[in-house]
């Protein structure tokens, strides 16, 4: 079952019209939008003719070049700045006395200001959850009252990965859902304080009763719930610590594009390590190009300038993920879902921009109390790629505290190349499957090619990794990992 999540926020008192049918450029790609009734509209990739429903608002996103003075710019374009968006590449929302953001979208455009980098009108989407029901002095196993029923930790390897690595508290992987339960006693320990982008403040407190209100909390329980203190569940990463930020709020309201791109800005600002997302468009859409343009600032030029891992799950549609959607922006860890037998699940999606598969973390954190998916502080039911990609960022946050040098890419790459294939893929040429992408994570591999000078190869045999051993290995993947971040590159960058 997907559960969708949206809110539109109004950024005028004067509700706009639906607009009529206008075309504008996104990138060099055409869209369409037609006007339905009242602020709906359809949204139209006009080249293939996919098309998702939206709201129109009387606004957009700016983004101009950089040294460029926005107030200098929109004063020019008859615009007023609403807000910052994503200041540090320039994305700002704005407004003007158009009719609304898709028409200010099209003036904008057309004028060709030689410091507008991009406009796009502020539409709202309808965004989806993808979860699916029918689906230190750490001691290993730990002892959290329901690690056992953590079968997915086992096909892991995460406890041997554990030996080795248990992450740092330095280490912070922002968690960008539909809010999580402050107050969870195998939470509360790791969490720092998080951020309301629907709301616009710093709780990013659940909502209450609503439909698959647990959604956020269960997804930061598999990435670095409290572990080894008898209570609950075990994270992927120990001793990681958790940002929460509400993107998805319980209905099936649009969000705002300006939304996302907060989301991601307020990543950067906390300079996180890692972002896991359990979510996408509830259609098959292209990417709008300002979201990806803050995403990959982010994994570019996050965490001190070494970029954060931003980890996509891959959706639970069953269909195969076109190479200019959400999942297949450049440098995003692409992640479907396998189940206890290593097999694809039936709903996981499929593609070039799949890049690893991981089990789903079926038991995990619920909302505390009767409210949540069960009426005691754990689900049982958590499922879809939804639970699959938390664990793959709980792992990233691992290596970033084994190698806390190593570049996003270099992350990334280390992920895919030390991944074992299933015996059910069937491979091209660089090793990559559309269904399994690289295969099945293994934390322990991968750490153990960051310390062994000659290099293990992985589960299959095939792939030579080395890195320096110890503390002294300085940035372990600039040399050693050149060749292979070459081939991801020359896959990823190059093929999408």
């Amino acid at each position: 079952m997907l559960l969708t999540f949206a809110c539109f926020v109004a950024l005028s008192t004067t509700a706009p019209t639906a607009p009529a049918s206008t075309t504008f450029l996104d990138g060099r790609a055409l869209r369409r939008i037609e006007p339905l009734t009242g602020k709906t509209a359809r949204y139209v990739d006009v080249a293939t003719g996919r098309a998702t429903t939206v709201t129109v608002s009387d606004s957009a996103l700016l983004q101009v070049r950089d040294g460029a003075d926005i107030d200098v710019v929109s004063a020019r374009l008859g615009l007023v700045v609403v807000r910052a968006a994503m200041p540090s590449i320039g994305v700002y929302v704005v407004r003007g006395s158009d009719v609304d953001g898709v028409a200010l979208t099209a003036r904008v455009q057309q004028r060709a200001d030689v410091d507008v980098v991009q406009v796009f009108p502020n539409l709202g989407f309808v965004h989806t959850a993808f979860v699916s029901a029918d689906d230190g002095g750490m001691s290993v196993p730990p002892n959290d009252t329901r690690y056992a029923a953590q079968f997915y930790l086992d096909d892991l390897g995460l406890p041997t990965a554990w030996a080795q690595e248990v992450g740092d508290p330095d280490v912070v992987v922002a968690v960008v859902d539909n809010g999580c339960d402050l107050g969870h006693l195998d939470l509360v320990d790791k969490l720092l304080p998080g951020h309301d982008v629907i709301t616009d403040d710093e709780d990013p407190g659940y909502s209450p009763n609503g439909a698959g209100n647990e959604h956020g909390t269960a997804c930061a329980g598999l990435v670095a719930a409290s572990t080894d203190n008898d209570r609950d569940i075990a994270g992927a990463c120990p001793l990681c610590r958790l940002r929460c930020t509400r993107m998805l709020p319980a209905n099936s309201e649009p969000v705002p594009l300006d939304v996302d791109v907060r989301a991601f800005d307020h990543a950067f600002e906390d300079d996180v390590a890692v972002v896991s997302n359990s979510w996408g468009f509830i259609d098959a859409i292209p990417v709008p190009q300002v979201l990806q343009a803050a995403i990959v600032h982010v994994q570019q030029n996050g965490r001190g300038g070494l970029g954060a891992v931003v980890v996509f799950a891959s959706g639970n549609d069953a269909r195969e993920i076109a190479d200019d959607e959400l999942l297949a922006v450049p440098g995003i860890i692409g992640v479907g879902a396998v189940n206890n037998l290593g097999e694809l699940a039936q709903f996981s999606n499929r593609g070039r921009s799949v890049d690893v598969v991981a089990p789903t973390g079926t038991v995990s954190t619920d909302i505390s109390g009767p409210d949540g998916e069960s009426d005691g502080d754990v689900t049982f039911r958590f499922g879809g790629t939804s639970s699959a990609a938390p664990l793959v960022a709980g792992i990233a946050g691992l290596i970033v505290a084994h190698r806390p040098t190593l570049t996003a890419d270099e992350i990334t790459t280390l992920l895919e190349q030390t991944a074992k294939q299933s015996i059910f893929a069937r491979p091209d040429d660089d090793g990559h499957d559309l269904e399994y992408g690289f295969g099945l994570v293994q934390p322990a591999t991968a750490l153990a090619a960051l310390d062994d000078p000659d290099g293990p190869q992985n589960p299959d045999g095939d792939i030579a990794l080395g890195g320096g051993g110890g503390g002294g290995c300085g940035n372990a993947g600039a040399g050693l990992l050149a060749p292979l971040l070459m081939l991801r590159r020359r896959r990823s960058r190059l093929a999408r």
